[in-house]
């Protein structure tokens, strides 16, 4: 595996890493105006993080397959990655809702209130910007690091660890959402390393979390039109 590959992968996490703590520290004290999904800067540098990230799959040495670049069964990932998009968020939605009202200490909305449309015609560019956030994360959490590390580690502990991972670095949902975030991840890279196949991930967290956004507005409406006490 190249050297290069690896320092270039470490340097990409860390900056993601840095970039999504600062940004999530800031949302505590600031509410932005505009919707940060379609923010130009934003989808600029996401764009500038999935092409290097392409690099280092190049870099990295392993084959298209092990990368998960080429998929075997594409019509077959298509349609497990819509199924997965849609039952995950639907299982996790009432346990959500659950811990929202028993323990609302161990949720926060902090993300979901920054990303949500702020009207009908927001909805399509929202959808549309989600997917190159699915994109980046699955190439770098999936792609880069189980496809390119499967053949050299135990495969087993690193998938936890790489969820684990994936997990902390939405510790601004609060401590739920680490732990669904973790579940989910577990669940995608189980399915990647047995599809061998980015395109079956992306598909599966793009649809979650469109559909989580759809879940929010549903109950956000249900609530406002709930009679008052």
């Amino acid at each position: 595996m190249s050297p290069i590959f690896l320092i270039g992968l470490l340097t990409l996490l860390t900056f993601i890493a840095f970039a999504t703590y600062r940004t999530n520290q800031a949302l505590k004290v600031w509410t932005p105006e505009e919707n940060i999904l379609l923010s130009p800067s934003e989808n600029i540098a996401r764009l500038i993080l999935i092409a290097l990230a392409v690099g280092l799959g190049f870099l990295s040495g392993e084959d298209v397959h092990t990368l998960g670049w080429q998929p075997l069964h594409p019509l077959g990932d298509v349609l497990i990655g819509i199924l997965l998009g849609i039952a995950i968020p639907l299982s996790l939605y009432y346990p959500s809702r659950w811990v929202e009202t028993h323990h609302p200490e161990w949720h926060s909305d902090i993300v979901v209130e920054s990303i949500r449309p702020r009207y009908r015609g927001q909805w399509p560019w929202v959808i549309l910007a989600l997917l190159p956030v699915a994109l980046m994360e699955e190439l770098l959490f999936r792609s880069l690091l189980l496809g390119a590390f499967a053949p050299h580690v135990n495969i087993v502990y690193f998938v936890i660890g790489v969820s684990v991972v994936f997990g902390l670095l939405h510790l601004p949902q609060g401590e739920w959402g680490v732990v669904g975030v973790i579940l989910v991840s577990l669940v995608l890279s189980v399915v990647f390393l047995w599809r061998e196949s980015l395109l079956v991930v992306v598909i599966a967290h793009w649809l979650m979390n469109v559909i989580q956004l759809v879940l929010d507005a549903i109950t956000r409406r249900r609530e406002e039109e709930a009679p008052s006490d």
